[in-house]
């Protein structure tokens, strides 16, 4: 009786919440608290989106090193005329990701606002060395305090909302999972490469590597979508990177500090005063 009133609750919450939000909602069932993150495409919203267990941060798609998100949080049971602070413990034997160095979790905020129905766990995250070959995880765990228990242990999909893209069935709702990283691949729109018989570097800006990938996001203030679509990086877009790395990349030169790629080569757009080979250093 007691999990059917606190999905009863969590029906009416997310049946009426967007609709009257600015009315008092009086309904029944165990003062709780569960994970309601959602996300999808961007014609849909929270009516359709699927609750998801995991949220993917790819720093890839950020332009920035510093991200802060802001995991949802729903209760179960009445309102109150008072905040309630909530507990977020990290589940260590889940975690890979390091506190100060991929996250801080900002505890303080950790409240459910008089007479609101939801809260939110903020999160900052860092990009780092370390999430550029292998993601990092952060296990999230609410725990009951004296103002909540586990409001819904299992969240099970409800009529007319989407599935989830990141995890298929029903899932524990007392816990969330941030996935944490910034993997390269060379994008459709790089224009340039080193062909296989010479190795040496051609082409608008030359053979991809992460580092002029990254230095050109730098200098641009551009993320891995940018470099996807003909629309986000049309020609003219790309002859004004290029422009603008060989002015900069030929000042360091002549400064005697270059930019080398990792195999010690100078690294090389169309336009610069040397030829670079893949796998042959400078000096």
């Amino acid at each position: 009786m007691k999990s059917l009133l606190q999905l009863t609750s969590c029906l009416v919450i997310l049946m009426f919440f967007t609709r009257c939000k600015h009315e008092p909602m009086l309904y029944e069932g165990e003062e709780g608290l569960y994970f309601a993150v959602q996300f999808g495409p961007e014609w849909g919203d929270e009516k359709v989106w699927a609750n998801q267990p995991v949220s993917p941060v790819e720093f890839i798609n950020i332009a920035g090193n510093v991200d802060t998100i802001k995991l949802k949080v729903m209760i179960t049971g009445a309102l109150k005329d008072y905040d309630r602070p909530f507990v977020v413990n990290v589940v260590s034997d889940s975690t890979s990701a390091i506190q100060d160095e991929n996250y801080n979790i900002l505890s303080d905020e950790l409240v459910i606002k008089a007479n609101q129905n939801h809260g939110f766990v903020p999160i900052i995250l860092y990009r780092t060395e370390n999430i550029q070959k292998e993601k990092k995880e952060l296990m999230l765990q609410i725990i009951p305090n004296d103002h909540f228990t586990i409001g819904l242990p299992i969240w099970k999909r409800l009529s007319g909302q989407w599935e989830s893209t990141v995890a298929k069935g029903d899932f524990k709702a007392d816990f969330h999972k941030v996935q944490i990283s910034d993997f390269v691949s060379k994008p459709l729109r790089w224009i340039g490469q080193a062909p296989a018989t010479t190795g040496i570097e051609g082409g608008w800006w030359g053979e991809f590597s992460e580092k002029k990938y990254r230095l050109i996001c730098e200098h641009f203030d551009l993320v891995y979508e940018d470099f996807t679509t003909d629309a986000r990086m049309p020609n003219a877009k790309r002859d004004v990177i290029r422009e603008y790395m060989v002015r900069f990349l030929q000042s360091l030169y002549n400064q005697g500090t270059p930019i080398l790629e990792e195999d010690g080569r100078l690294m090389w757009f169309s336009g610069v005063s040397w030829s670079s080979k893949i796998g042959v250093p400078y000096r």
